[in-house]
């Protein structure tokens, strides 16, 4: 805990300059709005989906978990000609505030990480280049590459992918300048 005391200041800096920066890219510049695309007949689909009495979670179609599922006529055949996909219902109505607030909480425990893996590397005084080299790196592995299996799975498409990945080599690189310029030189 000690070797974290002298790092409290980036470790809250970095964390805000990432949530802010996260919320930018998301809300102001463009490169996230084709990320998701609306639904042929939006109005029909929300209408089943009330009609159906899906509660909020994480659902997956077919229904193919265990090997029994797996080995059904239906669910081969299903998976075969589809259609396949996965749908998360979001709880109503849909609050802003938490989702922010928990995602101060991610950023602030990985930059704390990022401040525990540095000291431990650089455990006295350190150049800005080799400060930064370590966090950023660090930052870059948290920010650009945690997400990309998810994706994957999930059915991302490239286009979010890339551009998720270049949010976090900048989330990276801020978070590596920013424990470069407060580290005691």
């Amino acid at each position: 805990m000690q070797l974290l005391l002298l790092l409290w200041l980036p470790i809250l800096l970095s964390a805000a300059a990432v949530w802010i920066l996260a919320t930018i890219a998301w809300v102001a510049l463009p490169h996230h709005k084709q990320d998701f695309i609306a639904l042929p007949d939006e109005d029909a689909f929300i209408e089943f989906i009330r009609r159906s009495g899906i509660k909020p979670g994480n659902f997956v179609f077919p229904d193919f978990r265990g090997r029994e599922a797996m080995k059904s006529e239906k669910i081969t055949k299903i998976l075969e000609q589809g259609p396949v996909g996965h749908l998360s219902v979001w709880q109503s109505p849909l609050t802003m505030g938490s989702k922010l607030i928990a995602t101060f909480f991610v950023y602030f425990v990985v930059s704390t990480l990022i401040a525990y893996l540095t000291r431990v590397a650089l455990p006295g005084p350190a150049p800005f280049a080799k400060v930064f080299q370590i966090a950023a790196t660090a930052g870059i592995l948290a920010y650009s590459f945690s997400f990309i299996p998810n994706g994957i799975w999930f059915g991302a498409y490239k286009r979010s992918l890339v551009a998720s990945l270049v949010d976090g080599i900048v989330f990276g690189c801020i978070t590596g300048a920013i424990f470069a310029w407060f580290w005691h030189h």
